[in-house]
């Protein structure tokens, strides 16, 4: 069944003002990505106030009432070309972003964006300086407003972290991961320890040698580029702890840091956001600024980039083809080491404390870890 000529006005209408919110929500997400890259140290006030602003307004458009309108025009999914039309999609996403910005006051969308931004730029210096105790208060400040969150959001189950949860893995509820997490966390340990207890021990200094950074960026440019991410249509850049930012069509942002003496961290975290961002590249142009041009979910997003860094990155077959040209890069560091000796160092397990340099095995135990501690933490026990 085609749309008539008045349905397809009003959902003209519905994509237009979808647009321009996403639009307005992109020109924030750049001043985001340069806060975490370029930006002056003194910036960071001026910075949480623009962002806290760009927020303010982007929820505005957002949250307008005539969108509520265009939806209740539109949730016939037969007037639609039937449910599973793309069409319906987009309403059907719409309607559930829009449903949950509503319930948000400007005010509190406003301060989160700003207490964020400042407690970022306040966690840079408390990781350089090895003070947790600097960046306490900042976690404090933003525990409290993700909890007015919830409370505002609400959740079908009563339970406070759900509604937050909802915002990363849309319909998932705390129970649902407990579920699937809980028989892995028991598999995982097991693996863990028998790992530990096998005998079998890599030599570790061989990915600790010093590898100039300046090698790194090509060896890292070049291994993502050779999987698939489009520099044309994206960038690398350094930030003090690793992301992707898709802004939208034709720009997609990465990030990396660089140690010399640690050649997993920049390499593999590199596949890792060029995983995300490859995602970021493949959502459809036409369709930004609706739910067909988003991402489906967190867990979606990142199986991309854990599948590249980890399933592609770390396989026998990518560093049959790829160590040649490491040995040519990092001539001192692997010219007369044994890729067998290579591959077993950059596949070490053993629990460390930083997620996005942890092996793939106990990765997934930082995940749950944390998935633990957020509840307790947003239900204040």
């Amino acid at each position: 069944m085609e749309m008539t000529a008045s349905v397809a006005k009003t959902y003209g209408e519905l994509v237009e003002r979808l647009r321009r919110a996403a639009l307005l929500r992109s020109c924030g997400s750049v001043l985001g990505w340069d806060e975490q890259t370029y930006l002056p140290p003194k910036g960071g006030e001026h910075r949480a106030n623009q962002l806290a602003l760009l927020a303010g307004m982007s929820h505005e458009l957002g949250t307008d009432p005539r969108i509520g309108e265009l939806l209740s025009q539109l949730e016939d999914a037969t007037q639609l070309g039937g449910a599973g039309s793309a069409e319906a999609a987009v309403v059907r996403e719409a309607r559930h972003r829009y449903v949950r910005a509503t319930c948000l006051p400007r005010k509190l969308v406003e301060e989160m964006s700003r207490v964020t931004t400042l407690s970022q730029q306040a966690w840079v210096k408390a990781r350089k300086a090895k003070r947790f105790s600097d960046f306490l208060p900042w976690v404090s400040q933003v525990i409290q407003l993700k909890r007015e969150e919830a409370a505002a959001v609400g959740s079908p189950s009563g339970n406070l972290y759900d509604a937050l949860l909802d915002d990363y893995e849309p319909g998932a509820t705390s129970e649902m991961v407990a579920g699937v997490f809980g028989p892995l966390k028991e598999e995982l340990v097991s693996l863990v320890d028998a790992i530990r207890g096998s005998g079998v021990e890599a030599d570790l200094s061989l990915i600790s040698r010093r590898y100039p950074v300046s090698a790194q960026q090509e060896f890292a440019l070049r291994a993502a580029t050779a999987i698939g991410f489009d520099f044309e249509a994206g960038r690398l850049d350094i930030a003090a702890h690793p992301f992707c930012s898709g802004f939208g069509p034709g720009d997609c942002r990465l990030t990396t840091r660089y140690d010399e003496h640690h050649f997993p961290g920049a390499f593999f975290g590199t596949l890792h956001e060029a995983g995300h961002g490859m995602y970021e590249q493949g959502l459809p142009h036409e369709h930004f600024g609706t739910g067909l041009g988003e991402a489906a979910s967190l867990g979606i997003h990142e199986s991309q980039s854990r599948m590249w860094e980890n399933l592609v990155g770390r396989s026998r077959p990518f560093w049959n083809h790829f160590y040649p040209a490491a040995q040519q890069t990092f001539p001192e560091a692997l010219g007369g080491v044994e890729l067998e000796s290579f591959y077993r160092a950059i596949n070490d397990v053993r629990p460390s404390w930083i997620r996005v340099e942890a092996d793939e095995v106990t990765y997934n135990l930082h995940i749950m870890l944390r998935f633990e501690l957020e509840q307790e933490l947003i239900s204040g026990r």
